[in-house]
């Protein structure tokens, strides 16, 4: 349940994006996190840190897109945010008595230190990971993004995917801006949550032995 509301906004992004376009769907994000947030304090009693850090930055990168009317900003947001959990999570392992993983789900797993701490570095280098494909993916649409507006007069604050292509002077460009701002969204609901769901497999078979031993 808490994996289906983690991923709600960003699913909710992406079908907003294809049926009413990018600008709008970055409303649909920050008001589906907001009501993300209000759910999770309703069943914890408290709001979490993750959720709150995820929608500061989306309120400020995701104003300042709507703003200039400009993606790079929302785009980037993914990786930052990743970098942020990562440095987090690793950086935990020395500050404090606990790992923060281990906090968070001490109560849960009885673990050994050096596995909170394995598994601390197994999420941190995931989300390491999934900054850097993500940053694939906003570089591709930024410079196809670029090309296209750089060789024409079309004005660069128009939404891609109002754009008719072969209305245009540059079509190849116009589809290759579509296709990797496309590109970017997908991977920004199914990569993330596939290379997230990895991570969460890997920690099962990590931790499955000691559950067993429990047992």
């Amino acid at each position: 349940m808490k994996f289906l509301l983690d991923f709600f906004p960003i699913v909710l992004f992406f079908i907003v994006y294809k049926t009413m376009g990018l600008y709008a769907a970055i409303y649909a994000m920050i008001a589906a996190t907001a009501v993300q947030m209000l759910v999770s304090r309703y069943q914890t009693g408290k709001f979490e840190n993750t959720h709150l850090v995820t929608f500061g930055l989306l309120v400020v990168l995701g104003g300042v897109t709507l703003a200039l009317r400009d993606p790079a900003f929302l785009m980037w947001k993914v990786s930052v945010l990743y970098v942020v959990f990562a440095a987090v999570l690793i950086i935990s392992i020395w500050v404090g008595k606990k790992p923060l993983l281990e906090r968070m789900l001490g109560k849960e797993l009885d673990l050994p230190k050096i596995v909170w701490r394995q598994i601390s570095w197994i999420w941190g280098l995931g989300f390491v990971g999934i900054a850097l494909v993500n940053a694939y993916y906003v570089q591709l649409a930024l410079s196809a993004r670029d090309a296209l507006f750089g060789s024409t007069d079309l004005d660069p604050k128009i939404e891609l995917t109002e754009l008719d292509c072969v209305a245009t002077t540059m079509p190849d460009l116009c589809n290759i801006a579509q296709q990797t701002e496309e590109s970017w969204v997908n991977f920004k609901l199914f990569g993330t949550m596939g290379l997230t769901f990895i991570l969460i497999i890997v920690t099962v078979i990590m931790i499955s032995k000691y559950t067993k031993q429990e047992q």
